[in-house]
Parts: C-alpha cells; structure tokens; sequence
C-alpha cells in the first residue's frame, strides 16, 4: 500500500528530502551540500530513467535524516533529564 503513494508523489518526496536535509544539517555546511548533490542526483536519475525502486530509496534516506534529528531531541531531553 506504501509503494504506490511512494511511486505516485516521488518528485514531493525528493523535495521533502532535500528541505530536510537542508534543515537538519545547518550545522555543517560542507556535510550538507555534498548530501544535497547526492540526494539530487538520486532523485532525477531516478525520475529520469524511470526507476520506481528509487522512490523507496528517498523515502529510507527521509526516514534516516527525520530519525537522526528525533535521535538528537531524545538526547537533548534526557540530558536536560539527568540535571
């Protein structure tokens, strides 16, 4: 059920990637521009070849860079937990 809505909004998916990523990775600029080109790039390859298999790869790139900022606010709570 996952895989059509993935096939059918890939383009917004790459989008919400790249402004995740854009977001999340303020912190270190050379970081982020070299996974913005990566995660371009994947993405058009993707869209211009015709490859539905890549927008489950966008989609587990998504999940990893949403997961990573969830990750640092769990250790920001429980740091400010332990105080």
């Amino acid at each position: 059920m996952l895989y059509p809505i993935l096939v059918e909004y890939y383009v917004w998916f790459s989008l919400l990637l790249l402004a995740v990523t854009w977001f999340a990775r303020q912190s270190k600029p050379a970081t982020r521009t070299n996974l913005m080109y990566g995660y371009g790039m994947i993405a058009t390859l993707g869209f211009v070849l015709g490859f539905d298999w890549v927008a489950g790869i966008i989609f587990g790139l998504l999940v990893l860079e949403v997961g990573r900022l969830f990750k640092a606010w769990l250790d920001k709570k429980q740091a400010q937990l332990k105080k």
